[in-house]
């Protein structure tokens, strides 16, 4: 198809065959989702053209590409379009794809790199802790630490309103709206660059201090229904920090949401309440707590519980195949566990 493609027209002998390929490949792909969807009688549309101002990104795969140093420059060479000089956060290693994406006025390229892992990871279930995220603390652990939630949309919230409302002003395909539409780009960047920071400082903390994380089932399409909360739901970045702590941290398990704020996590009783009731008091066990306290002892138990059975919470180390980072319907069925010398630790 593409030999013949470029045989009718001669500019597309400009670009590198795998780059080529690569764009056959998305076509090819959205065609086949797109299928899927109809078949299953989902009301959808037809694939459009993506204009020039929106097509930002291409990928080099498998060749075509290579990175330099001459002298005390690095340069990333492309076929068809030549060196190019750039700045390596880490020198990267058994290149397989590279993607040039470009964001406002900003280049980038994302390296994919095929990277040994080893085949068992060894984890400690006493360096584990349960997590309660939230919009007013972003987070409550089982060990009494909260941090706060910085909600950068909020505190930007007047200056991209006034910047939304200079770009609607402006006329359409004219170079004052192009302007206003790059600072409104600008802040949005701004805001993604400091949610990110915050959730990769978060991330970093606590997978250097502890082997398995325990975090909330929670369904954050269905939560963002509630146009009160929606925007701060979405400015928490809740599902952007679970992903990250996937590939940090040895071992993330997820356990189902039901009963964690409701159930008293010392005698199991259940003291219903609304959200706006923070303070958890069994009439039970007389315990008075914090709610979000309350549920990340709840998360730690419920993630104890699928990890180990209660009676070898203490036996350590447990072996897990590194495959089975990512628990999403049966956690139990992805957990190879190894027992060493059990007898003894009885």
């Amino acid at each position: 198809m593409l030999t013949e493609l470029k045989e009718e027209e001669a500019w597309l002998r400009n670009y590198h065959s795998k780059m080529l390929q690569m764009v056959v490949h998305k076509i090819d792909s959205n065609r086949k989702v797109l299928n899927a969807l109809r078949m299953n009688d989902y009301k959808i549309g037809k694939m459009n053209f993506i204009g020039e101002e929106d097509y930002n990104s291409f990928t080099y795969s498998q060749s075509g590409f290579r990175i330099e140093r001459h002298g005390n420059t690095d340069l990333l060479w492309l076929s068809k379009i030549g060196y190019i000089e750039i700045r390596l956060h880490r020198h990267p290693t058994n290149i397989k794809q590279i993607t040039i994406v470009r964001r406002i006025n900003k280049w980038y390229a994302l390296i994919c790199c095929e990277i040994a892992k080893p085949i068992f990871r060894f984890i400690n279930p006493k360096k584990s802790v349960g997590m309660d995220v939230g919009i007013t603390k972003f987070l409550h652990d089982s060990n009494n630490s909260t941090i706060d939630n910085p909600l950068f949309v909020k505190k930007m919230l007047k200056s991209l309103r006034r910047a939304q409302r200079r770009l609607s002003r402006r006329h359409k395909y004219s170079k004052n709206r192009l302007k206003a539409k790059t600072r409104l780009q600008i802040l949005h960047e701004r805001i993604r660059n400091k949610r990110l920071d915050f959730l990769h400082k978060v991330s970093t903390r606590y997978s250097k201090n502890y082997d398995v994380i325990f975090l909330e089932r929670l369904r954050v399409s269905s939560m963002v229904k509630n146009y009160h909360l929606a925007r701060n739901i979405i400015d928490s970045g809740w599902s952007t920090f679970k992903n990250i702590l996937a590939y940090k941290t040895k071992l993330v398990i997820e356990v189902p949401s039901n009963n964690t704020s409701v159930n008293c996590s010392k005698c199991g009783n259940k003291v219903p309440k609304s959200l706006a009731v923070r303070i958890h008091k069994c009439n039970v066990c007389n315990l008075m707590i914090d709610r979000d306290y309350n549920a990340s002892l709840n998360i730690k138990k419920k993630g104890l519980l699928l990890l180990l059975p209660q009676g070898l919470w203490e036996a350590t180390p447990v072996e897990i195949l590194s495959e089975s980072v990512k628990q999403e319907q049966n956690i139990v069925q992805r957990i190879v566990v190894h027992y060493r010398s059990i007898e003894e630790t009885v």
